[in-house]
């Protein structure tokens, strides 16, 4: 008994194509990006924090403006900046 069955699964033929035509190689590098990206973002968000404690507003700025590039540059991972503006928005009860 298997837990899925993907030898029945129906793929259509664009995913098909594309995934005879990636590479190990580009998946890989495809993998780190995502990788990088979020821990780019958690390092990003940590150091505006402690910025934040301290009042350290020229690395408040710094850190916004890295954090408006990283979002440009990944638009499909989550937005830093909504992260960044909740941080003194006061939780809903």
């Amino acid at each position: 008994m298997s837990l899925s069955n993907a030898d029945l699964a129906t793929v259509s033929d664009l995913a098909a194509r594309r995934r005879a035509t990636t590479t190990v190689a580009q998946a890989e590098a495809l993998a780190a990006q995502v990788v990088d990206t979020d821990r780019l973002a958690v390092t990003l968000l940590s150091e505006f924090r402690a910025a934040w404690s301290t009042g350290d507003h020229d690395q408040m700025t710094a850190v916004i403006l890295a954090a408006i590039d990283l979002d440009q540059t990944a638009p499909d991972a989550p937005c830093l900046m909504d992260e960044i503006r909740g941080i003194n928005t006061p939780a809903a009860a």
